[in-house]
């Protein structure tokens, strides 16, 4: 582990635990202290298992686990984390996914270059259960002509074309919660609706052209899997045309599906 450290806090929100998961936990808090640049700090946010992540955790000094007595949900988890931080900027880690290993070493250098980006992202590997390679998230805003400047996602671009991902994000605290954090009341849309946001607010939002972050895609029992086990076509349409709607709005208003 290096002894360097970033100022940067990694929130990670776990809400269960079984052999399975326990294992891919224990290699995402792996991938933050096998980290070049080691962040500040681990906050673990867990609703119902807070004992056991203690005891997982307790090897490394630099983490924290806050128990949530309020919301489970990943949004309000990641918000809870974030109303504690005193970091200037955090990230935000799955607890089934990790880092690459100069992921904040690459970070750090991008923020000297970029000292206006506000929000960077990663390139992300999808791979299935059984490590295999899927695709690449994020890329698309290197493609010619995509979005108004080489590299950086745009609302423009969201509008038109919604395959990004937030896994492994880096933001500034601040602009998270000056700009209302993540919205727990879309439920299948809230990633997507807070990319939209960000971009329409003109939060400079850059992809870091590295790979960054593993992300395991349809993991089944994860929250995405269950959506797509779940909910039809046309609900999902209506979710994506939720987030469109709602991205004008700081606050996370009452929404319930309708046909």
């Amino acid at each position: 582990m290096s002894n360097r450290i970033t100022d940067i806090t990694v929130i990670l929100p776990i809400h269960e635990l079984n052999e399975r998961t326990e294992i891919l936990f224990n290699n995402a808090v792996k991938s933050v202290v096998e980290q070049t640049l080691r962040p500040d700090l681990l906050i673990v946010t867990t609703p119902i298992i807070y004992d056991r992540v203690v005891e997982l955790t307790k090897d490394v000094e630099f983490t924290t686990v806050l128990k949530n007595e309020g919301e489970s949900d990943f949004s309000s988890q990641v918000n809870l984390g974030a109303s504690t931080i005193k970091t200037n900027w955090f990230s935000v880690l799955e607890f089934d996914d990790e880092y690459s290993s100069i992921w904040f070493k690459n970070v750090v250098k991008y923020q000297e270059a970029y000292p206006e980006t506000e929000m960077f992202l990663p390139i992300i590997i999808d791979v299935n259960e059984q490590n295999q390679f899927i695709s690449f998230t994020n890329e698309a805003v290197w493609a010619q002509s995509f979005s108004d400047e080489l590299g950086m996602l745009d609302n423009g671009a969201l509008l038109t074309y919604q395959n990004f991902n937030t896994d492994g994000l880096v933001i500034k605290t601040e602009t998270f919660l000056n700009n209302g954090g993540l919205k727990k009341n879309l439920k299948v849309t809230f990633l997507y609706e807070f990319l939209l946001r960000m971009t329409f607010r003109d939060v400079k939002t850059m992809v870091i052209p590295k790979f960054g972050y593993k992300h395991m895609n349809q993991r089944e029992g994860s929250l995405f899997h269950t959506y797509s086990q779940e909910v039809n076509p046309v609900e999902a349409n209506w979710w994506m045309a939720q987030a469109k709607k709602e991205y004008f709005f700081d606050k996370d208003r009452e929404i319930t599906y309708s046909v």
